[in-house]
């Protein structure tokens, strides 16, 4: 690979990267749309050209199965209560998650922040496949909606160019339970938000703890980050909560913009940006001129002060232009403001609903029941029970590290929710069971 020949100093963005906006007004996302939308999109129902002309499709569809729906029952009274309740009062979505789109529909002007969050979870689109949305145990007009939905909106593959994965590992695994819930629609259908909610935190909590780790130019992988559950004390004696919990990841939030910034200023001659930890292997000696040029070009513009040495190899010049792009941002610059937006909001947006501040200990990451469970049944998937360690180890791959007193806590919940199984009367052998 090569980078252009004549890179030029432009706004920072890292809108391949990341969704996160420098102004903070333009962050207020509701999750429900969120979620309504990437629906749509998972099922192939919309391209972006026609998300504004979709509602007229949907009034269509309604005008065509009220039609249907006097053929067969010629009754109105039959027909306006059926309208009410699932056409006025938007119980449609809930039949299945594909009808969500019912829900979507009347927001469909206003989503510039929820599709910038949605173009982050279809990292999670496998490529050339068409997700399941089958449904049983509805009643004959459900079924009659659902029926004739399928055969006017048939699930197409969705459009997977969302944004480049900078955690490709983390976004593999959710990308597989994203299938097994696409298998099992109803608990997908009540279970999708919590889904969201957790994947765009854990990829959050994983990206800025890796950040800065890009010289080991590996595809980062999944990271100690120290969870309790919402039933426990938390105190200042838990090391793992303390150095490798949420301390660790508001510690590398300030390095994303930057950083996320810089990769996307280093486009290749196709237009295609890399991590930095791919940037650092595929870039050759032969564009370290081009670097050089990029790097005096940079300070200039933005008037920062800089070395005059000579760049040894790639990772040293990516090294010196990562340090430029926080510079911009440090205190007292024009610039400041711009990383502290993306900071807050991160915290305050995508972290909030999983931190708590438990007083000595600070603010730490928290599970409550309804993430766990979820997570439980991710982990076990389409096998009945799974071995107690086994759950932990699945938990791991998604992020979620939990120290000792934390696991106690674990087998206790899972004993007041009845879904284990011991083996042994030491205990040694405890099976967690899935809840679908």
């Amino acid at each position: 690979m090569s980078l252009i020949a004549a890179l030029k100093p432009t706004s920072n963005s890292m809108a391949s990267f990341y969704p996160i906006s420098t102004n903070e007004n333009s962050n207020d996302f509701n999750w429900e749309k969120v979620t309504n939308l990437f629906l749509s999109e998972l099922y192939g129902l919309l391209a972006e050209k026609k998300l504004s002309k979709f509602e007229d499709e949907l009034k269509k569809f309604h005008k065509n199965f009220e039609q249907s729906f006097k053929d067969e029952i010629p009754d109105s009274e039959a027909w306006a209560m059926i309208n009410d309740i699932y056409f006025i009062e938007n119980n449609i979505s809930k039949i299945s998650p594909k009808l969500r789109i019912f829900s979507l529909s009347e927001d469909a002007q206003n989503l510039s922040a929820e599709k910038r969050i949605v173009s982050l979870l279809k990292t999670l689109f496998k490529k050339d496949f068409v997700y399941n949305n089958d449904v049983t145990n509805l009643n004959f007009i459900e079924e009659k909606i659902y029926q004739t939905f399928e055969n006017s909106f048939p699930s197409r593959i969705p459009d997977y160019e969302g944004l480049n994965s900078y955690l490709p590992k983390l976004s593999k695994v959710f990308a597989e339970d994203l299938v097994f819930l696409t298998n099992h629609s109803k608990y997908f259908l009540e279970n999708i938000q919590l889904f969201l909610e957790l994947y765009i935190c854990l990829y959050t909590a994983q990206l800025s703890i890796v950040i800065n780790g890009w010289k080991e130019a590996n595809e980062p992988s999944v990271k100690d980050c120290y969870f309790i559950l919402d039933s426990e004390k938390a105190s200042r004696e838990r090391a793992c909560l303390q150095r490798s919990g949420y301390k660790l990841v508001e510690k590398g939030l300030d390095s994303i913009f930057p950083t996320l910034a810089l990769c996307e200023s280093l486009p290749n001659p196709a237009g295609q940006k890399f991590p930095l930890w791919k940037l650092v292997t595929l870039l050759k000696n032969s564009d370290l001129e081009t670097l050089e040029n990029y790097y005096l070009a940079f300070a200039e513009n933005r008037s920062l002060k800089i070395k005059d040495d000579k760049f040894e190899n790639i990772e040293s010049a990516l090294e010196a232009l990562q340090h430029l792009y926080k510079a911009q941002f440090e205190k007292g610059e024009t610039r400041a403001s711009r990383n502290s937006n993306v900071v807050r909001t991160i915290k305050n947006i995508i972290l909030k609903p999983f931190t708590q501040t438990r007083g000595s200990a600070g603010t730490v990451f928290v599970l409550t029941q309804e993430y766990l469970l979820l997570l439980t049944n991710l982990v076990i998937g389409e096998r009945e029970k799974l071995r107690l360690y086994e759950v932990i180890k699945g938990l791991e791959l998604r992020g979620i590290f939990f120290d000792k007193e934390s696991r106690k806590a674990l087998v206790s919940f899972y004993e007041r929710l009845g879904n284990v199984e011991k083996m042994s009367d030491s205990g040694d052998a405890i099976y967690v069971k899935k809840t679908i």
